[in-house]
């Protein structure tokens, strides 16, 4: 009997490739219902109760993929394969719908996003605005008020021209904003007191009108504001009250007071914080121009030399 090489009943067999046997989870339907793509596989006996295998929030697919019946979908950072016992379009199906939803998502977050950023600047800008006008606003009613009050340690109080600041004041004011609080001033008493010629009278109801402003911005609630905004509040907060110490500082001047020592440091220290927030006066100037202050002159051009240190970097802000 001869030995020999067992040859196989079929040569054809060895060059046929083995069927590759699909990975994953069989599913026999599945749907898209609540932004979730559940997977469902047919149990029992008669493979008549749908058991759901799989559920999957859209919004967390990363990526889906099919290749003939075989579908893998990766979501929250983990891969998770499907195949279905029969050939089928509808793996592809589920890709296109799946692909153009998150698309749709996509877009939908991209113009939320686009809208937020839009209403953040325009609430950025309308705060800017306001604040500024706000500022602009009350350092003109300060100095008219300063103006008057100045004007009242005149030996002989020229009352006339405290009229003319007086009428300068306009009507009384209601500013309503739509970022910032209300600021309302009534300046009826104080032209009332001008009128009558009441000295004592005329310096309480500018006083009261100065505390008005004092307060609104001292009140302004730095948890309200706007991080994105400049000047912001505690910068318009320092602002006006260096401006206050600035104009009190000129009254001590003329009212002949030697003890203004304090209000020159507090000036001195406000300024320097705004300085941080790119207002930068020239303080030595500001010092030399109070101390070359004169009660011989106009005073009132020296009082405006003044203020125009102060007042010319408000255009910075």
């Amino acid at each position: 009997m001869k030995l020999g090489r067992k040859q196989s009943e079929d040569p054809s067999d060895q060059q046929k490739p083995q069927k590759k046997k699909p990975k994953g989870i069989q599913v026999d339907k599945f749907e898209v219902s609540d932004n979730t793509v559940k997977f469902f596989a047919a149990k029992g006996l008669a493979k008549k109760q749908w058991v759901a295998v799989r559920e999957i929030p859209v919004p967390e697919i990363e990526h889906i993929e099919h290749f003939d019946n075989e579908l893998s979908v990766t979501w929250k950072g983990v891969t998770d394969s499907f195949f279905a016992k029969e050939k089928t379009d509808s793996f592809g199906k589920l890709v296109e719908q799946i692909n153009g939803t998150l698309e749709n998502q996509r877009k939908a977050v991209e113009t939320n996003e686009k809208n937020e950023t839009n209403e953040k600047n325009e609430k950025t800008a309308l705060r800017r605005s306001e604040l500024l006008r706000v500022m602009n606003a009350s350092i003109g009613i300060i100095d008219l008020s300063f103006d008057v009050l100045i004007g009242l340690q005149d030996k002989r109080i020229n009352w006339q021209r405290l009229e003319d600041y007086s009428n300068g004041f306009g009507e009384n004011v209601n500013f309503t904003w739509q970022s910032l609080p209300s600021l309302n001033l009534d300046f009826s008493k104080i032209a009332s007191a001008v009128k009558t010629q009441v000295p004592n009278e005329t310096s309480k109801e500018v006083f009261n009108i100065l505390k008005v402003i004092y307060e609104y911005f001292n009140g302004l609630n730095s948890d309200e504001d706007v991080k994105e905004s400049s000047p912001s509040f505690q910068t318009a907060k320092t602002l006006i009250l260096a401006y206050f110490l600035l104009n009190d500082v000129l009254l001590g001047k003329f009212v002949g007071d030697k003890e203004s020592s304090r209000e020159t440091s507090e000036l001195e220290t406000a300024l320097q914080s705004l300085a941080e927030a790119n207002f930068k006066v020239d303080v030595e100037e500001l010092k030399r121009s109070i101390d070359a202050i004169s009660l011989e002159g106009d005073k009132q051009l020296v009082i405006e030399d003044n203020r125009t240190i102060f007042k010319r970097q408000l255009k910075s802000l």
